[in-house]
């Protein structure tokens, strides 16, 4: 089977978009693995599928680079709404627009390579959760931004990619965080109201260059242990800036936008063995 694509990336978290609006597309977990090895298909950290809804219209559908299903990602829907715009509006640079994924209905603002979203409700918050590993006890934060995530403060900027790895890998299979698993946000202070993050993320099993969910989950987390005030900005591992809106209220958190680069690399066509 031929497969025509679109690669993009979203501060450096990249992915393989599918146009299967007309739902004749089927991929296995198999598939999707192949499609984002990086060495024998496309490569990617995730596949997105753009698909129709009878009533809803749009609809994302996420699997991340082992070919498990995931509920949401942030900048992938952040690509997922320029390709959509620009599919449908033929190349018309800014407009709004909105879209079903797992989470729920998705608003996004396009303009040109900048795509501002909704994000899901922020819940299940637990602050101060000692994390017993094999070498010490650490203390994170726990919270579901869209998929769950665990964020670390600490001097995690010198570490190691091995080191961080080994670290990710352990929380992300902690039995505290279990059955879904968690991705595992490692953050520090980078201004008065900014902050740097490298993630390690479940479904590609290892640090991504970026993770939109992950950066979400972080400010929020940053704005109550912190005390920073939104907007925050989060410098990703590639370098790039995103910023993350919300409202703080007494029961957690209201009206949280993830805003950022959603670019396109390239297109084209692939054989699926």
């Amino acid at each position: 089977m031929t497969l025509f694509f679109t690669k993009m990336n979203g501060a450096g978290n990249d992915f393989i978009l599918l146009d299967n609006r007309q739902g004749l597309l089927s991929l296995d977990a198999s598939s999707i693995a192949y499609l984002c090895d990086r060495h024998r298909g496309i490569g990617a950290d995730g596949i997105l599928l753009v698909e129709w809804a009878e009533k809803e219209g749009l609809r994302m559908v996420y699997f991340n680079a082992d070919g498990s299903r995931a509920s949401f990602c942030g900048n992938g829907a952040r690509c997922f709404a320029r390709f959509a715009w620009e599919t449908e509006h033929k190349n018309v640079g800014c407009g709004r627009l909105s879209f079903l994924t797992d989470c729920g209905t998705v608003e996004a603002w396009v303009e040109g390579e900048r795509v501002k979203i909704t994000m899901p409700s922020a819940k299940n918050l637990r602050l101060d959760v000692p994390i017993s590993l094999s070498d010490r006890t650490l203390n994170g934060h726990a919270i579901d931004t869209g998929v769950p995530h665990v964020v670390l403060f600490g001097d995690y900027e010198k570490w190691t990619e091995a080191a961080l790895q080994d670290l990710g890998y352990e929380i992300r299979w902690h039995k505290a965080f279990q059955p879904e698993g968690t991705n595992v946000n490692f953050v520090w202070k980078a201004g008065e109201q900014a902050i740097k993050v490298r993630t390690y993320e479940r479904g590609v099993e290892g640090e991504t260059l970026a993770c939109g969910s992950g950066v979400t989950a972080s400010a929020l987390i940053s704005s109550v242990i912190l005390g920073m005030e939104p907007p925050i900005d989060v410098y990703v591992r590639s370098g790039e800036r995103l910023q993350v809106h919300f409202r703080r209220t007494e029961k957690g958190f209201e009206e949280v936008f993830l805003e950022g680069p959603a670019k396109k690399v390239f297109v084209g066509q692939i054989e699926l063995p």
